[in-house]
């Protein structure tokens, strides 16, 4: 599953527990057993569907965040199963609760992690070029090349992306740099065997500081 795959999934889950949300809420003033059986059943449902995909190895989600879903999982099923129709108006409010505030963290929390990941990306890239002129290998430099240009166009897709929560003027200067980035890696790449020193110090110096953005945006653990 890839990155965008990841996050439509997400968005998913979260308008899904939204109207899991509001199904509650409604059978919490409701005096029909047929209404109230069904928005708690249909909950139940959700919550094992979250439950089997917090398993899945292809999961994005930060292990502390996939281990505290997964306990409140099993509180929303052990509640639903042992209560069923004796639930109180408090016992449906904290249900709905639970609910809205997973659905509004859940896309949060797999956005952070897939800008660790792009963060990762960018620094391994750095670190790949510097260690490529180092070792003055060519043919680990033009592998490096490859690798960091194929990244930066990947940033420049999302980065076009008009579904892309980012602010215009950030997706506008992502989109510069890799540009930048791009014809500096096609001027490296005509020569390598005479290295232009200074861009391939402004193509590592251009990855570390984005990096380290992106790093920044995390909030704190």
């Amino acid at each position: 599953m890839n990155n965008n795959d990841q996050v439509k999934n997400a968005e998913k889950e979260a308008v899904i527990l939204l109207n899991q949300a509001m199904a509650l809420a409604k059978a919490s003033m409701s005096n029909n057993e047929h209404e109230i059986i069904r928005a708690l059943d249909s909950n139940l449902k959700l919550w094992v569907e979250i439950e089997t995909s917090l398993k899945s190895a292809k999961n994005l989600l930060p292990e502390d965040i996939k281990a505290n879903l997964m306990k409140l999982s099993k509180f929303v099923e052990r509640m639903i199963l042992s209560k069923g129709l004796k639930m109180t108006k408090t016992d449906f409010d904290c249900l709905v609760n639970i609910n809205m505030q997973i659905s509004e963290g859940l896309i949060e929390a797999v956005k952070n992690n897939l800008a660790r990941e792009e963060a990762f990306s960018l620094l391994k890239c750095a670190v790949d070029l510097s260690n490529a002129r180092e070792n003055n290998s060519t043919s680990d430099l033009i592998s490096a090349l490859d690798n960091n240009m194929k990244l930066w166009v990947y940033i420049k897709t999302l980065a076009s992306d008009e579904k892309n929560p980012l602010p215009r003027e950030t997706k506008g200067n992502l989109i510069k740099l890799a540009d930048y980035v791009s014809s500096r890696t096609l001027e490296v790449g005509k020569n390598v065997d005479n290295l232009n020193q200074k861009a391939l110090d402004c193509m590592i110096m251009t990855n570390l500081q984005i990096s380290e953005g992106l790093m920044s945006k995390r909030p704190a653990c």
